[in-house]
């Protein structure tokens, strides 16, 4: 029977009492690590029921020193993480494998150096079995602190600097590289970027993309580098580029909300689109219907991004060797009316 209200809550002694077995049978069953006979577990489960025992799962994670639990680290300003649905269909993609695997999983977000370092000390005092890295930056100290750990990592975009956390990512540098080519084969000449911020890795690649596309016709002058992932970023980039180049007849942004902050001042300064400048971005985000007219842009699936971060991370938890593995997953081009 239960115990009275008010006493001590049970524990597995009396738990083992009640099923006429010892303690450290009760604990091999609750813990899963050796052979308890069908009988004895039927006694168990039995005992338990009767006393009213709840087992403590804390308790036996720590002896299993497992925590069936995984973080996904973002670094990003919260409004921003939110706000950007590549990100957040990134952490359903992982959350859903990562659920079905057991695992529950920890949105923490770096927002601040602060931050920051208060996440590392968490993942590294042992509260989750291993970390997803999303939006690290270049030497992200956050990323830096735990590569030099024994935590099981995996990251998205370019792999880390230490060659061995593995990584998945759109295929950053084909995409750019495609759109840029299919905005060119419209009959513009004078072909401008606008990059990403430079601490963002993501930056470069679609960069090489651009570069790649441009060949020859590649023209230094013509790209200039946002602050950060805004409208305001975008807009200030493309008045840049206007004072410097005004006969420019395209635009190849490095996000869509780029692209968006670019088309205001386009408007501005009397230049129609796509009449006489066609834009394009990148990530078929929200953004990209929004603006008048649509963007053509580059469509990610970051869905499968996060399920297969999440795939690979569960099997460096098994003990499968994924060190160094590089996943690129294929995207495609969108064609809209901006272009």
């Amino acid at each position: 029977m239960n115990p009275p209200r008010g006493t001590r809550p049970p524990t597995i002694k009396d738990v083992a009492a009640a099923a006429g077995t010892s303690h450290a049978t009760v604990s091999r069953y609750l813990n899963k690590r050796s052979y308890v006979s069908a009988a004895s577990g039927q006694a168990i489960e039995a005992a338990i029921r009767e006393v009213g025992y709840v087992p403590n799962r804390t308790a036996r994670s720590l002896v299993r020193r497992q925590t069936q639990a995984i973080a996904f680290v973002v670094r990003e300003h919260a409004d921003l993480f939110f706000a950007d649905p590549n990100l957040s269909r990134m952490a359903i993609g992982a959350n859903t494998t990562l659920s079905a695997a057991g695992y529950q999983m920890f949105m923490l977000i770096v927002d601040t150096d602060e931050s920051g370092e208060r996440i590392v000390d968490l993942i590294l005092g042992g509260f989750v079995d291993g970390a997803v890295l999303v939006a690290m930056q270049h030497d992200d100290p956050v990323a830096v602190a735990l590569s030099a750990s024994a935590t099981p990592l995996v990251t998205a975009s370019r792999p880390l600097g230490d060659g061995r956390t593995p990584s998945v990512d759109t295929d950053n540098v084909a995409g750019s590289a495609a759109i840029t080519r299919r905005l060119r084969q419209t009959g513009r000449e004078r072909v401008a970027e606008i990059r990403g911020p430079a601490a963002a890795p993501v930056s470069a690649l679609r960069h090489a993309g651009f570069v790649q596309a441009m060949g020859e016709a590649y023209d230094e002058s013509l790209v200039t580098t946002a602050a950060e992932w805004t409208l305001a970023a975008g807009s200030a980039a493309m008045a840049e580029l206007l004072d410097r180049a005004p006969d420019l007849d395209g635009v190849v942004a490095a996000s869509d909300l780029l692209a968006a902050g670019a088309l205001p001042v386009l408007r501005a300064r009397h230049r129609r689109v796509p009449e006489d400048v066609g834009v394009v971005g990148f990530d078929d985000s929200p953004w990209a219907i929004q603006t008048q007219p649509a963007l053509s842009t580059v469509r990610q699936d970051a869905t499968a991004t996060g399920v297969r971060m999440a795939e690979i991370l569960l099997g460096r938890l098994a003990g499968e060797d994924v060190a160094g593995r590089h996943e690129i997953i294929p995207n495609q081009v969108i064609w809209r009316e901006s272009a």
